[in-house]
This record gives C-alpha cells, sequence and structure tokens, in this order.
C-alpha cells in the first residue's frame, strides 16, 4: 500500500518566518485515492497584500473570523498523521510547514518529496514545470468549481500529476511499484542519469 499526503499552502509572500499562511488544504493519497481532505483559511493577523489577493482570490474578508495559522497548524499535523509530504516546490512549503509549526509550538520534522523534482525527471519534454503549465501539458483537468492557486484545487491537481508520476515509474521499472526512496533518490540527482537508474532498478 502507498499513501502520501499531498499539501499546499497560500501564503501573504515567500518569506517563511515574516509572512504567514492564509490558506492550507491536504489530501491522503492512498493507492492513488483521495482517501481524506483537509482545507482552511486563516486570518494571517494583517491586511492581505493586494498581489496576493489578485493570484490567489483570497480576501481580507474570506478571512476575516478566521483562525490564526498557530490556532490550525497543530489540527493539520493530526490530520496528516505519519505520512510522508508531497508538495509541487517542497521546498517552500516545508519552509512555512516549519515556520508555523514553531509558532504553534509543534514538532515538525517530516519527509517532504517534490513533484517539481520528480517531475523534472520524469516530464523532461514539458516546456515547464509549474503546476498549470504540468497540468495542461499531462491533459490533467481543474476540479470542477475551482480555480488555480486556491489550496486545495492546488492539492487535488498535485494528486492526478503524483499518480501520472507513480504510473509513468512503475511502466519504467516494468509493472514494479516505485518505493519513496527510489523517488527521493530520483529527486537528487541529474536529470541525464534517471534512465541508467531506473534501467538498473529494473534489471533488479
Amino acid at each position: 500500500m502507498s499513501t502520501v499526503a499531498i499539501i499546499d499552502f497560500e501564503t501573504t509572500g515567500m518569506r517563511a518566518g515574516e509572512d504567514r499562511i492564509i490558506e492550507v488544504a491536504a489530501a491522503i493519497l492512498q493507492d492513488g485515492i483521495v482517501v481524506a481532505t483537509f482545507s482552511e483559511l486563516m486570518h494571517p493577523g494583517y491586511r492581505i497584500p493586494y498581489f496576493i489577493t489578485e493570484l490567489t482570490g483570497i480576501t481580507d474578508a474570506m478571512v476575516h473570523g478566521k483562525p490564526r495559522p498557530e490556532v490550525v497548524m497543530p489540527q493539520l499535523r493530526a490530520f496528516l498523521g505519519d505520512h510522508h509530504c508531497v508538495a509541487h516546490n517542497a521546498g517552500f512549503d516545508r519552509r512555512f510547514f516549519a515556520a508555523e509549526m514553531d509558532r504553534a509550538g509543534e514538532t515538525h520534522e517530516r519527509h517532504f518529496l517534490c513533484s517539481v523534482l520528480l517531475a523534472r525527471r520524469l516530464v523532461q519534454g514539458a516546456p515547464n514545470h509549474k503546476l498549470g503549465d504540468l497540468a495542461r501539458y499531462l491533459g490533467l483537468k481543474m476540479p470542477a468549481g475551482m480555480r488555480a492557486h486556491r489550496a486545495l484545487a492546488d492539492v487535488l491537481m498535485t494528486c492526478q500529476l503524483w499518480n501520472h508520476l507513480r504510473d509513468t515509474l512503475r511502466e519504467r521499472l516494468g509493472g514494479r511499484e516505485p518505493d519513496l526512496d527510489v523517488m527521493r533518490a530520483m529527486m537528487r540527482m541529474p536529470k541525464a542519469k534517471v534512465g541508467v537508474y531506473l534501467d538498473g532498478i529494473g534489471r533488479g
């Protein structure tokens, strides 16, 4: 059984520890099927920058009366359990996850896997590896009634992408299920070495 937690944050900016999370979503993906979701808007404690509202559609009115991130993060941690997290551009999400867990007084040691890094190695013909552009290139569908740059929409798109990457790897390995250690190793290696690495595993 292969189970991971797909996660995404929308934030007031790029600087973890200074900027704050305004929306989180996560999904438990079990053998390719979404079995549970978590989604919450949060009040950052100050006005949302205009350019963030333009990007995400999240307004000050939408977060009015919502809990602060330090209240939501323990709930998120409980939802995630012990599962490895997957995020599109995981370095960004991991930094915000750690900063907000620190604020909440919660431990945050957790493995993160990056669908951007894996896609760069398995979908090398794509014009770029932004989530929306990858989705269009691969023919993935935006969930009905949702828009890009909202956390749950991006999580559900990343679930589709992760399934595609797993299927691609499984095919390259002759039907063998790729484990997370194989994916993690691929994320760290140069793209030119991926083919040789997978051929070696497939013969093993």
